[in-house]
């Protein structure tokens, strides 16, 4: 048993932090091995995650005698706190001082940060060093902490700490949980898996929460519903009392929402952990999904576009209403990733600088062109997959107009019977929402086999004359627009036709030469 027993997860950094207090304790061992003492300790990390914490059970640990200094004051009474507290601890040796919360020692920003009080600090460093004391210091932002305060050889060991993981949070909340009643119809797997990890204390909070919640509504036990609707109030701002909203609208939300968990099921299974429609005022709804996995940049893009794609394959004509911030969403994820990774080609990639306001006029052209393709490409992708998997989404549909919140559990139990009673994915499907059915049976000859595996993009002038060609295969179809683009073949409203027709094309892995003329 040790002091950091009491800390639930972090098992690296206390493994860390115990050898550090070992050192404390037993340094005439290291110092046989030649090795010295770090000069100094720095946790740093989110608000919440428990960086005092374990400096107390550091403290604790070492049973060292231990000064802390914390902004309880201002102006020169603080600064001469500093100075006394190094001195005080200088006269105990081996002792330990415990700068708590050390960004916020100066009211200054990152620009401005060579403020009296850090400079007493790194006087009061300087100072013990080889002193046989020794210096421990949390943060939240290091950012706000001057480089020479923070440079090894004042800090050497610095250690960030995250939010907790997944497996992480279930320790943090089977463990809180310890101490309250709760019922048996609580799912430890649809409760790790309903909550964004920003923190141990939120995770303490919206538990605790939970708790009051069912001891004033006089339950024996803490039950799902509570979890839930504390979970709503405190990560996400839902009402307590939700206002009343037509069955109209309800429908088109739960569409809409039902269409990015599909997408986001579909490109990624078991990733949804936690979706919920939010009525915000009188008429009018939202909602969310929560994602317990990682998605990547492109995949979230594509996620972004299924409510939109979802609404618009249900209405035909009509555009679907509220999608302003996944679409912008989706720009972003494929904007940045054709600026910063070349995702796109290296003739979109913006080499001069992050900001796309100081692109050239030619790039960025360029960029917003194959940007705008893009997103039709990806909003294809989102239309196939809803087309793939229609009866999941008109069952997720359902489910949300009735229920309001869907967890993990009821999630995944929809799609099992979804995929028991539909276990094949047809070309019937998709003909719904493309523009033409083509067979797609495998010819025997191998060479002919490659050939229909194959698109080729042509540019043809004025006269008929093939002045650009683009094979490629269908994974790769939007290297051909792109490069046509880059090289100023094609424009906008081209880019557009011509990805909307190659989503068709490389849907059914057919053999197709596209001819575009200026």
């Amino acid at each position: 048993m040790n002091a950091f027993d009491k800390v639930i997860g972090y098992k690296a950094t206390k493994r860390e932090l115990l050898q550090l207090c070992d050192m404390l304790r037993n340094r005439e061992i290291y110092e046989e091995m030649g090795a010295r003492l770090p000069h100094g300790l720095l946790l740093y990390g989110d608000p919440g995650l428990g960086k005092t914490l374990l400096a107390r059970c550091f403290v604790e640990e070492s049973g060292l005698h231990t000064i802390t200094v914390r902004r309880d004051k201002g102006g020169d009474a603080f600064i001469d706190g500093i100075t006394q507290a190094f001195a005080s601890a200088k006269t105990k040796t081996p002792s330990i001082v415990l700068l708590d919360d050390m960004d916020k020692f100066a009211n200054e920003d990152d620009t401005h940060c060579d403020t009296p009080e850090y400079a007493a600090v790194q006087a009061g460093i300087d100072d013990v060093k080889d002193t046989g004391m020794f210096v421990i210091a949390t943060a939240n932002d290091i950012r706000k902490l001057p480089s020479s305060l923070r440079r090894s050889g004042r800090f050497d060991r610095k250690i960030g700490l995250r939010a907790p993981t997944a497996s992480d949070a279930e320790e943090i909340i089977t463990h809180y949980l310890k101490t309250k009643r709760v019922s048996d119809s609580v799912n430890m797997e649809d409760l790790t898996r309903m909550m964004r990890y920003s923190s141990c204390a939120e995770l303490e909070t919206i538990l605790n929460e939970a708790a009051v919640r069912a001891a004033f509504a006089r339950k024996t036990g803490i039950d799902m519903e509570d979890m839930v609707s504390v979970v709503l109030k405190q990560q996400y701002g839902a009402q307590e009392d939700m206002p009343r909203v037509s069955d109209e609208v309800i429908e088109k939300v739960a569409l809409h929402e039902a269409g990015h968990l599909v997408v986001c099921e579909a490109l990624c299974p078991g990733s949804v952990g936690f979706a919920s429609l939010l009525p915000s005022d009188e008429n009018r709804c939202g909602g969310f999904i929560h994602c317990c996995k990682y998605i990547s940049g492109s995949q979230s893009a594509i996620i972004a576009l299924g409510g939109k794609a979802a609404v618009e394959m249900r209405y035909a004509g009509q555009v679907a209403e509220g999608c302003s911030d996944d679409i912008a969403r989706a720009v972003n994820c494929i904007r940045e990733a054709a600026a910063k990774e070349g995702t796109l080609g290296f003739s979109l990639l913006n080499v001069e600088s992050d900001s796309s306001s100081n692109m050239s006029e030619s790039l960025n052209a360029r960029s917003e062109a194959a940007v705008q393709a893009e997103l039709e490409r990806y909003y294809g992708r989102a239309k196939a997959l809803l087309a793939q998997n229609e009866a999941f989404l008109k069952e997720i549909t359902e489910a949300l107009v009735m229920k309001k919140t869907l967890l993990y559990s009821e999630i995944q139990a929809i799609r099992s019977a979804t995929v028991k009673r539909n276990p094949a994915v047809t070309c019937e499907a998709a003909s719904r929402y493309d523009a033409a059915e083509i067979e797609n049976s495998p010819p025997e000859d191998p060479e002919e086999a490659m050939r229909q595996n194959c698109v080729a993009l042509k540019y043809v002038d004025d006269d008929g004359n093939v002045t650009m060609e683009y094979p490629m295969n269908p994974n790769g179809s939007e290297g051909a627009v792109v490069g046509l683009a880059s090289h100023g073949f094609c424009d906008t409203l081209h880019l557009k036709f011509v990805y909307l027709l190659m989503n068709c094309i490389v849907y059914y892995n057919k053999l197709v030469t596209i001819g575009i003329a200026t």
